[in-house]
Parts: C-alpha cells; sequence; structure tokens
C-alpha cells in the first residue's frame, strides 16, 4: 500500500531505515515472549542504514521495495519491488546484507535483480501487477527454494488481487486460489477494497503453510464510513495443496497511534506478519493521519483464541472472536529515525543471543528454543 493518494511521498532513503527498523531490533530469546507480567519484550534497535535515492542496479531503479524474505542457507535476502512495472519490469531484487552489529550500518551488496514472469512467460504487462509481499517456500520434496508473493491488484481496473509462487529465476509456477471473498471485484459495497487487499505474507517454520493478510477490512465487514478500523482477514494456505484451510480475523487499533485532525483522513491495518510458531502471529500494524504522518506497532496475536471465518460472509460484532493481541513494541520508542513508511518484516540471521533463523525444513526444527520465535524481526520499507 503505497502512493500518494495513501501516504505522503515516500523517499527512497528510507529504504535500510526502515530495513533496521525491525531488521535491527533484537530480543532476548524465548523471555521476548512471556505474558506481560513477566515483563515486557526485550526488543532494541542495533543497526539501520539509508539509501541515496535514485541508486540503480542492472538498469533498474531502486525503491519501493515492500516485501523481504532470507535465506539462512545462503545468506541471501530477497527484496520485491511494488513498481507497477512503470520504470521497470515487475521484479525481486537478490541482495546480502553485512552482519547486524552495533553501530555497523546496514549497507546491502546488491547481487542480481529477478524479473517477474506472468502465464505467457513473458514480464508482467504495466499495472497488470502490485507486488506487495513475499516470503521464502523451501519444497520439503525437492529442497527448491521458490517466491511466494503477493499482488493488490487493481479494483478499480477490475483485477483482483493475487498470491503467485514463482522460481528463483523468474518463471510463473501457479498461482494459488483465493476465496471467493477476497477476490470479488465491482460488488457495492461488498468484496476488498482497492489498494488495501493482501499487504501481508510469511511461511510457517516447517514450509507447509503461508498466512497472506489483508490490510484492512471487507467492504461487508468494515461497519461504514466513520466506524472503528474492521477486522481483517488472514488466510491460511496449505502449500501442498495449494488452497486455503484456515481464516481468522484480526482488529487494528480502532484509531491511528497519535492525535488525529478533526476532519483528516486517517487510516490503520495491517502492514506485515511474521510466524512466530504454531500458534502466534507478529503483525505489524501500521497508522495514518495527516497531523501526525506515518507509526507502527508490533503486536503478538494468539491464533488459539480466534474464530476460523474462512467460511463467513460477513463479519459481524459479537458472532466471531477475533484473534486476542498483545503489544510487543511501539516503533516510535525503538530508537529509529524517522521513516515514511514501514512495509516489511523478515527473520533475520543468528544472533548471539541465541536467537535463530526460521528452519528451511521440518528437519531442521532443532535448533529452536522451546516458545521461541524462529529469529528476530527485519522489518523495511525502500
Amino acid at each position: 500500500m503505497t502512493g500518494p493518494d495513501r501516504t505522503p511521498p515516500l523517499s527512497r532513503r528510507a529504504a535500510l531505515r526502515a530495513l533496521a527498523g525491525a531488521a535491527a531490533l533484537l530480543g532476548g530469546g524465548a523471555r521476548a515472549l512471556q505474558p506481560p507480567a513477566a515483563g515486557t519484550p526485550a526488543l532494541k534497535l542495533i543497526a539501520h542504514g539509508s539509501l541515496a535515492s535514485g541508486q540503480s542496479f542492472q538498469n533498474t531503479t531502486i525503491g519501493g521495495l515492500s516485501g523481504l524474505a532470507g535465506d539462512a542457507r545462503t545468506g541471501l535476502w530477497y527484496a520485491l519491488s511494488d513498481d507497477r512495472s512503470r520504470h521497470a519490469p515487475a521484479r525481486c531484487y537478490v541482495l546480502r546484507l553485512p552482519p547486524f552489529a552495533a553501530g555497523q550500518p546496514l549497507l546491502p551488496q546488491w547481487v542480481d535483480v529477478i524479473t517477474l514472469l506472468g502465464p505467457d512467460g513473458q514480464p508482467f504487462p504495466r499495472h497488470r501487477v502490485d507486488p506487495e509481499a513475499l516470503a521464502l517456500r523451501q519444497d520439503e520434496a525437492t529442497g527448491a527454494t521458490t517466491l511466494l508473493w503477493t499482488s493488490e491488484g487493481d479494483l478499480r481496473a477490475r483485477i483482483p488481487p493475487a498470491l503467485y509462487e514463482s522460481a528463483l529465476d523468474g518463471r510463473l509456477l501457479r498461482e494459488l486460489p483465493l476465496p471467493p471473498l477476497l477476490r470479488q471485484t465491482g460488488a457495492r459495497g461488498r468484496g476488498p477494497r482497492n489498494n488495501e487487499t493482501l499487504e501481508a505474507l510469511a511461511t510457517t517454520p516447517d514450509g507447509r503453510h503461508a498466512w497472506a493478510g489483508m490490510e484492512s477490512a471487507l467492504a461487508q465487514d468494515a461497519g461504514g464510513p466513520g466506524a472503528p478500523a474492521g477486522p481483517c482477514r488472514i488466510t491460511r494456505f496449505d502449500l501442498a495443496r495449494g488452497r486455503a484451510d484456515r481464516q481468522v480475523a484480526y482488529l487494528p487499533e480502532p484509531l491511528p497511534f497519535g492525535m488525529a485532525l478533526p476532519h483528516g483522513p486517517a487510516e490503520s491495518g495491517v502492514a506485515e506478519v511474521l510466524v512466530a510458531d504454531e500458534h502466534r502471529l507478529w503483525v505489524l500494524e501500521r497508522a495514518w493521519t495527516p497531523a501526525t504522518g506515518v507509526s507502527a506497532r508490533l503486536y503478538e496475536a494468539d491464533l488459539r483464541g480466534a474464530s476460523d471465518t474462512l467460511g463467513i460472509d460477513t463479519l459481524r460484532p459479537g458472532r466471531y472472536r477475533p484473534t486476542p493481541k498483545r503489544l510487543l513494541l511501539d516503533l516510535r520508542a525503538s530508537g529509529l529515525p524517522h521513516v515514511d513508511n514501514f512495509e516489511a518484516m523478515a527473520w533475520g540471521p543468528p544472533l548471539p543471543g541465541g536467537w535463530t533463523s526460521p528452519p528451511s525444513s521440518a528437519a531442521s526444527h532443532a535448533a529452536l528454543p522451546p516458545g521461541a520465535p524462529p529469529g528476530r524481526p527485519a522489518a523495511g520499507r525502500w
């Protein structure tokens, strides 16, 4: 979700700043996920960086990076550009980052550009896709790494959102079918709202599932103009079967995190998710008002207390159970310099404190301490 109609103009210098906004947020092992009575999560900023505007690589302008994923096996990072094929074909950047160390800037080494191809084997036409969220999938059977990525579509042009899987050479392997409610276009008062669709994506540590989150509520779930922020549907996909098998509703904070103008627009919603373990998601909420600009908070959502909303047409208050949640971090208190936007999170590499990257397959889960998240968050906006 970007653009002048949604947020203030975005400086590309915010790139590594926001990457470090949670890329450099470090936790104290399993203690970071204890209930509030046991103390607040030990998260702190350890590093950040920024990019000068207008940088290019392999005849593309670097910018609009909206999805982030790291491969623990190779040390490579993948960053999805949300450029709608305007400045270059839809693409994903491959990069390396230096070790995360206190006081050391996070400056990327660009490795490659992956051009994302459509069903015809050609680059996607201009404005056909709006790439937003990215996750890596390691196939248990073959060991192959692929890119899972979302497109917000263009509902004004009747192009629905989509969830794709592509090979590392950019070939489109498949489009996973979305639940019909998430794809509905052209129906007044129903379906997703333009530029507020599939903004978040994360795979489970065992690689069997992916969770894809809507940025805001469906029109029929929203409650009408002036109502508090409606429930965002977060859907789980069985990757082997290629279909959705569960969905939960997540309630963003009803008001942005700061003083709003009396008659100004105010938006809040889900920017990204991470899978902490089988029962918990870490959810990055982003809010914006003309008075406060962009602010963000990191929450933990407990999936065990939520209804399965996959078969519910309209989410009416009192007729479903949203995910319980608790605050982990207000990004304003992180020590991060001002950032224009927040778009992505990813688990990072091992740290001396014992946190580790997510396992690439079910066979490599032994490195995870019981109850601990499978890494530490890296978040960003280029």
